[in-house]
């Protein structure tokens, strides 16, 4: 049997030698034919090409003026497509009624290659609402931006009037503001004020990319009246009630404002027996005369429903809100109501519901307010307020503890102190 195949293993032999041979000699003429060219690298120039697409990015920032919408702006001003404006506000309607954009907002629109790309609208630094458009529709982003909060404390004596305090310490007015109405119910801040009262209070400063902001609460206040000392300590519960209560506890707020307005004086007080300014008559004034300038806001003295609103002779321009079954209150003289108010609104407390005038029979601007318990009219001015809901018991060690802190920070000296997120409610 090894005979028979000799010869073809010889030819094999053969075959294979040649084509062994014949790959190295390709193999050397390749060689040498390569290392006779030049090879040229692809390069890419990352930066160049960014810069020239950043080229193409126009990006223009837009601030609202007073009554403008926001198709006025896409279309009048840039001239965006009357459909795709359309479409833009619908979806910013989805998260922000149209009508609450207010002057001075900031709009950026982002152009690419001359089309419109997206929309950034900015009511606050804190949020931005980004409208990106898509082959797939207007996709939506709401960025929150993060704030810091720190803690600062004021400390003062009135000599003539607390704004007076306030803006020899050079605080905020708004923050005065805000100390007058906390202390609303105990202390009326334009008779009871006197020369060496003192106060401090501890407040937020909100930062934001490391610049100031604006000011949050106040979170704690005493105020030193007469001699007489008052605290406040603001506390939010678990179900999202917000109060400031006194050390014990108990809510400041009471059921009833002390007065509806911010007066210069009383030029009348209740009486049975009084000489009228224009009749010159004797007649029972059942009411408190609170002079202050035309224009200024009045107030509901409690949440309730507006029962009559109009024009009743020598009351003039008036309201009459019953709060319970038991209280009702009437303001007369009034120059005009406020804006969305008629008879069946529901009005809370400390809402403006019209402005001092001097309609109907009056010798000068000033509110006619009176007050019925149990429909007997009875002297505001020795009303005794009820009190409101009371704490629950359930979060009085809670409150404890962070009143405890913030009469601590008040009556230790501070210049800054992060805000404890664990111990104030927020």
């Amino acid at each position: 049997m090894p005979a028979l195949f000799s010869p073809l293993r010889k030819n094999l032999r053969h075959i294979f030698s040649f084509l062994f041979l014949s790959i190295i000699v390709l193999f050397i003429y390749f060689q040498n034919k390569t290392s006779h060219s030049t090879i040229t690298p692809i390069s890419f120039d990352y930066f160049s090409w960014k810069q020239k697409e950043l080229k193409n990015i126009q990006v223009i920032k837009y601030s609202f003026k007073k009554n403008e919408t926001l198709l006025q702006v896409l279309m009048k001003n840039y001239e965006i497509p009357s459909y795709l404006s359309y479409k833009l506000a619908e979806s910013f309607k989805k998260v922000l009624p149209l009508n609450k954009i207010k002057p001075g907002d900031q709009l950026k629109l982002v152009f690419e290659h001359k089309a419109l790309k997206q929309l950034i609208f900015s009511p606050s630094p804190e949020k931005n609402y980004i409208f990106t458009l898509t082959p797939f529709g207007i996709a939506l982003w709401i960025k929150k931006i993060p704030t810091y909060t720190f803690l600062d404390k004021v400390e003062g004596e009135i000599k003539t009037n607390l704004y007076a305090s306030i803006l020899e310490n050079k605080i905020d007015p708004e923050l005065g503001l805000e100390l007058a109405d906390i202390f609303s119910w105990d202390i009326n801040f334009f008779i009871d004020i006197r020369p060496g009262d003192k106060y401090r209070f501890i407040y937020e400063k909100i930062y934001i990319d490391g610049k100031f902001l604006r000011y949050g609460r106040i979170l704690a206040a005493q105020f030193l009246n007469k001699g007489k000392l008052f605290e406040a300590y603001y506390f939010k519960t678990p179900d999202g009630r917000i109060e400031y209560y006194d050390a014990e506890g108990r809510p400041l707020r009471k059921a009833f404002l002390k007065s509806p307005l911010r007066y210069k004086r009383i030029s009348s007080h209740f009486s049975y027996h009084r000489l009228h300014p224009i009749l010159g008559i004797i007649r029972p004034h059942l009411g408190i005369d609170y002079a202050a300038p035309i224009g200024t806001p009045v107030e509901a003295v409690a949440d309730g429903k507006i029962i009559y609103m109009g024009w009743k002779g020598d009351y003039g321009k008036f309201i009459k809100i019953r709060h319970t079954h038991r209280y009702v209150s009437t303001y007369g003289h009034l120059s005009r109501f406020a804006k969305g108010l008629k008879v069946g609104s529901r009005v809370k407390q400390g809402q403006v519901i019209g402005y001092v005038g001097s309609t109907g029979l009056a010798t000068g601007p000033h509110l006619d307010f009176r007050f019925l318990v149990d429909n007997k009219f009875v002297d505001y001015l020795k009303f005794k307020s009820p009190p409101v809901k009371p704490l629950p018991p359930k979060y009085l060690n809670t409150f404890k503890k962070q009143m405890n802190y913030l009469r601590c920070l008040l009556e230790k000296s501070f210049d800054y102190a992060m805000l404890k997120s664990d111990v104030i409610s927020h």
